[in-house]
C-alpha cells in the first residue's frame, strides 16, 4: 500500500547519483556541480570548472562520464537548454537573445540551433506552448531535457527508455490521505504558474494553493481555470472551497521542471496501480512546503490528486 511521508522525497538525479560516492569525491562534485549550475551566464566551459575544482580535465570528464551517464560538456549544454525553455514558457516579455545570453548562449541564433536540434522546436514554438500546449505536450518536451537514465537490470528492457528523472519518480512515497473541507481566499489576479507565485510572493508563496479542475487537464493551458488561493488566510476571508475527500498524495523536492513533470505523472500512475479512480469532479492540489535557500536545494511540493473509494 502506500507510505507515510515523513520527510520529502528527493528527485533530484544529481542528488540521488552522488550519494553512492566517497567523502572526498562527493565533495569535489558537489562543487563542480554547483559551479555548473550558478555560472550559466558566464559561459565557462567543463574545463575551466574541472580546475576550479582542483580536477584535472582528463580524470574530471571520464569520472563525470561513468557518473552521471552524458558528457560534462552534454550536461552543461542541457542544463543551459533546460533554463532557456523554462524561461521561454515562463516569460514573454523578457526577449530571445536576452534569454539566451543568460542562458550563457552566445546570441539568440545560437540558441536557436540548439532548440531546432534538440527538440525540433523554436523559440516561438515554445513561447506559443506555454498558451497552447496541453499539460502532457508540455511534459513530453520537458522530457526531452531530462537527465538520461541508467537501467539497472533485470529491468533495463522496461526501463532504458526512461529519463533518471522518470526512474527516480516511479519509488516516490504516496499516502493516501482524508481531507475535510478546506478553505481559501481567491486570488483572481495571481497566475497558476509557480514561478511566477514564486517571484511575486516570495516567502508568502508558503501560504498559496493551485487548485486545477481534473476535467480540465487536457485541455490548452489558456483554457484551464486554475484557481490560485490563500489558505492560511483568516477563515472569514474564504471565498472558495476544496470539498472533503481523499486524495493520493506526495511531498516531492525537485530542482527543475522535468522533476517537477516527472512527480506528477508519477501520481498519476501510481492511482492506477493501487487501483483507485481518480474523481474527476474534484481539482488537483497543489502547495509549496519549503523555498529553497539557493536553485540547487530545490522546492518541496505537496502534491494531492482526488481520488474515489469504493
Amino acid at each position: 500500500m502506500t507510505k507515510n511521508l515523513e520527510l520529502p522525497y528527493r528527485l533530484v538525479p544529481e542528488w540521488a547519483l552522488l550519494q553512492a560516492l566517497p567523502k572526498h569525491i562527493h565533495s569535489r562534485f558537489s562543487a563542480a556541480l554547483v559551479l555548473l549550475h550558478h555560472e550559466l551566464p558566464e559561459a565557462l566551459s567543463w574545463r575551466q570548472i574541472a580546475i576550479k575544482c582542483a580536477i584535472s580535465p582528463y580524470h574530471f570528464h571520464r569520472q563525470f562520464s561513468e557518473l552521471f551517464h552524458e558528457t560534462p560538456g552534454r550536461y552543461l549544454s542541457r542544463l543551459r537548454l533546460q533554463q532557456a525553455v523554462s524561461a521561454l514558457l515562463l516569460d514573454n516579455h523578457q526577449s530571445v537573445t536576452d534569454i539566451a545570453l543568460h542562458c550563457g548562449y552566445s546570441s539568440s541564433q545560437a540558441l536557436g540551433k540548439v532548440l531546432k536540434r534538440e527538440t525540433g522546436l523554436s523559440a516561438s514554438d515554445i513561447r506559443a506552448m506555454a498558451q497552447h500546449a496541453t499539460p502532457a505536450e508540455t511534459a513530453l518536451l520537458l522530457a526531452k531535457l531530462a537527465h538520461p537514465g541508467a537501467a539497472p537490470l533485470p529491468l533495463a528492457a522496461i526501463q532504458k527508455s526512461l529519463s533518471l528523472e522518470q526512474q527516480l519518480a516511479q519509488t516516490m512515497p504516496t499516502e493516501l490521505r482524508w481531507y475535510p473541507k478546506r478553505g481559501y481566499r481567491n486570488l483572481p489576479d495571481s497566475s497558476p504558474d509557480w514561478d511566477h507565485l514564486c517571484r511575486q510572493h516570495a516567502e508568502k508563496t508558503l501560504r498559496l494553493v493551485v487548485c486545477t479542475p481534473i476535467r480540465e487537464l487536457n485541455l490548452p493551458w489558456n483554457d484551464i481555470a486554475a484557481k490560485v488561493g490563500d489558505w492560511q488566510c483568516d477563515e472569514v476571508l474564504h471565498d472558495h472551497y476544496i470539498d472533503a475527500g481523499y486524495f493520493l498524495c506526495c511531498e516531492v523536492q525537485v530542482v527543475s521542471d522535468s522533476g517537477y513533470s516527472a512527480a506528477l505523472e508519477a501520481l498519476f500512475w501510481q492511482v492506477e496501480q493501487h487501483q483507485f479512480n481518480i474523481n474527476p469532479a474534484r481539482q488537483l492540489i497543489e502547495m509549496v512546503r519549503q523555498l529553497p535557500c539557493d536553485r540547487d536545494q530545490g522546492v518541496v511540493f505537496s502534491l494531492q490528486l482526488p481520488v474515489l473509494m469504493a
